[in-house]
């Protein structure tokens, strides 16, 4: 089964966008298809893949907004991005935290009820920067989770309040949820980070992934221009290409689960 894996940390500006969109572009470059969803109202996603929005394309805000299964099919789009799709996002997404609707958490999951994801070796789901109700529907939808964060001060605090998200969604809407890796995004050599990670991989042991993703500026220049990293040059790109891979291999994001 095609597993479909949610990124997020209630923190903004720690590299979850960087790292949903640099495992697609690892993806791709091994001639693998991903479908991103968007699911930050800030759409950060839809934009790094090259997309413009349009009035008559079905965004997360549609998949939320009712209650329809299998409506995801009608939200993917084609991206500039070779082997990248997308369920894009805009900031109409937001009004959904306001939405009292009962089954508002499902929806997401109802939407993609009964599709068949076989073409797709992984669905990345690009979470907001909060614990509220929009992360509480990727996770009802999502089989795991990889958690991205800064080594810094306020990183074991906030894995802490995540897994204590995971562990409510885990009791009932979605018992085989599973939090398979902290992922240690923007990292540089200074002696916090360097400590902090230390902090981190003695709390949490080999749940922190081996593999950790430099802070460069190759990783924003690509961002702004709509380019895969593996495609990019300059900046020291080659070191974030060669990071995705191998964070890539390490999630054994391939075939029915195959390491990369």
């Amino acid at each position: 089964m095609t597993r479909k894996l949610a990124l997020c940390n209630q923190k903004g500006g720690v590299g979850k966008t960087a790292t949903t969109l640099g495992l697609a572009s690892a993806l791709s470059h091994q001639g693998r298809n991903v479908l991103v969803v968007d699911v930050d109202p800030q759409g950060n996603s839809t934009t790094g893949l090259g997309v413009e929005l349009t009035e008559t394309m079905m965004t997360t805000f549609d998949l939320m907004n009712r209650t329809v299964p299998g409506s995801a099919a009608d939200a993917v789009i084609a991206t500039p991005w070779d082997k990248v799709d997308l369920i894009p996002s805009n900031e109409a997404l937001a009004n959904i935290e306001s939405d009292g609707a009962n089954d508002l958490i499902f929806r997401l999951d109802i939407a993609f009820e009964g599709l068949d994801l076989s073409a797709y070796d992984a669905v990345l789901f690009d979470c907001p920067p909060s614990l509220g109700k929009l992360l509480f529907a990727v996770l009802c939808a999502a089989d795991g989770v990889i958690a991205v964060t800064e080594p810094t001060i306020d990183s074991v605090r906030g894995i802490e309040n995540l897994q204590e998200t995971i562990r409510n969604v885990q009791r009932r809407p979605n018992p085989h949820l599973v939090l398979e890796k902290l992922v240690l995004s923007r990292k540089r050599t200074t002696g916090e980070h360097q400590f902090r990670e230390r902090e981190l991989r003695d709390t949490y042991g080999d749940l922190v992934a081996k593999t950790s993703i430099p802070e460069l500026t190759a990783r924003q220049d690509a961002h702004s221009s709509h380019t895969p990293i593996h495609s990019f040059t300059g900046g020291k790109a080659l070191a974030l290409q060669v990071a995705y891979t191998d964070l890539l291999a390490e999630l054994a994001l391939g075939p029915k689960g195959a390491a990369a």
